[in-house]
């Protein structure tokens, strides 16, 4: 055997040997460092039922749970070597099976002032991080991630004193070439989950498909969520609207969403509906309070518009790299479904003129019904994303 055979075989036999020493390790001691690692960051006791990492890297980890964060049947992982040449970390595939996350919002703290009868609420301040000179993104990629029957618990104890919890089930996830550097390829995501509500109603569903390329500026995307329960979801909007004098004892909505991006400017198409709404009939010898005749009179007038709907169509136009939402093409969209209404002799100038009359006699009626249900939908996903950074940071 030649001697530079001799070196490539005795470099192979010892790169062998340290992987092999490697493995034996990490599967004696992996567990209970990823244990102390979790714990250290969120401060949750960390149990793992089952953890194995393979010669070719690929780390299975079963029955992992976080007091009252998570709980996960099956995590893998498995790696791209020729990504690690490349000065990149690059995961082939990770793959979560029956993962559960529960995120708790909880109220501001709140302390005496000092005074009789006196409160002060302090809201949680949270400093934005600073970041160094030439801060740039890890160099991190996924070429597939799947999610298979997750779910999602948020817990929202600030609304109310009993608070609400809304369940996001039977959640499945594709995304494919998802890299956190610029790179020259399209990122493609598939999501659908349901949301139950309470017993005895339809479960919400939420369909989200489509693919972006932010190296180009461009994507197109489409979001709907069906059967939302607005009934459920009235503590977010009780100091708007009250249900009882309007006498709405049923309502859903329906939301949907077109996205389209191209060289970094994005026209977001929606369509907001209300739908299966009922109404509490007045009781014999019952006078209807104003809160009623408003909601009736503006109900009257999108179905006399929309050939007996109650929709809402407005585009929101914004930049890739910044996007930014507001309600102003909202309110915009409303106050040209009531010109409308005009132009076809339905003027009902005695009860109702603009959203603006509505505000100065104190009632909101279905303008803010539907415009609640609007930020209802963007601050449960906020409020997700802020109680997920807080545990990690505690």
């Amino acid at each position: 055997m030649r001697t530079s055979e001799k070196v490539i075989a005795l470099t192979i036999i010892t790169l062998a040997v340290i992987l092999g020493a490697t493995c034996i390790f990490v599967n004696l001691m992996g567990k209970s460092i990823i244990i102390k690692q979790i714990e250290n960051a969120t401060h949750k006791k960390t149990t793992i039922g089952y953890f194995n990492l393979s010669p070719t890297l690929r780390l299975e980890i079963k029955n992992l749970k976080v007091e009252g964060l998570a709980k996960i049947d099956s995590l893998v992982i498995s790696p791209d070597i020729l990504g690690f040449f490349g000065g990149k970390i690059t995961i082939d595939t990770l793959k979560f099976v029956r993962p559960e996350f529960t995120f708790t919002k909880t109220p501001p703290v709140v302390v005496n002032g000092g005074k009789t009868g006196a409160e002060l609420i302090l809201p949680v301040l949270k400093k934005a991080p600073e970041q160094p000179k030439g801060f740039r993104l890890f160099p991190l990629g996924f070429k597939y991630i799947r999610i298979e029957n997750g779910k999602i618990n948020y817990i929202d104890q600030s609304v109310s004193t009993e608070g609400i919890r809304i369940t996001l089930e039977n959640i499945n996830c594709k995304i494919n070439q998802l890299y956190f550097y610029l790179r020259p390829v399209a990122t493609s995501f598939e999501f659908k989950g349901r949301i139950p509500w309470r017993e005895g109603q339809v479960n919400g569903q939420l369909e989200i498909e489509g693919w972006f390329d932010y190296f180009k500026k461009s994507m197109q995307a489409s979001l709907k969520i069906k059967d939302i329960d607005a009934i459920y979801l009235y503590p977010y909007y009780s100091m708007w609207v009250n249900l009882e004098k309007a006498r709405i004892e049923k309502a859903k909505l329906n939301f949907s969403a077109d996205v389209n991006g191209l060289n970094n400017n994005i026209n977001v198409a929606c369509h907001l509906e209300l739908t299966d709404l009922v109404r509490r009939p007045l009781e014999p010898g019952q006078s209807e309070e104003k809160a009623s005749k408003i909601t009736n009179k503006v109900i009257d007038i999108f179905k006399e518009v929309d050939q007996g709907k109650v929709e809402l169509n407005f585009n929101i136009k914004t930049k890739m790299d910044s996007p930014q939402f507001g309600l102003d093409t909202f309110r915009t969209a409303f106050e040209d479904k009531l010109s409308k209404s005009r132009e076809k002799g339905f003027r009902p100038e005695n009860t109702l003129v603009l959203p603006l009359k509505m505000l100065e006699g104190g009632v909101r009626g279905f303008t803010d019904l539907t415009r609640a249900m609007v930020d209802g939908i963007f601050a449960i996903g906020g409020e997700i994303k802020k109680s997920t950074e807080g545990a990690l940071q505690r």
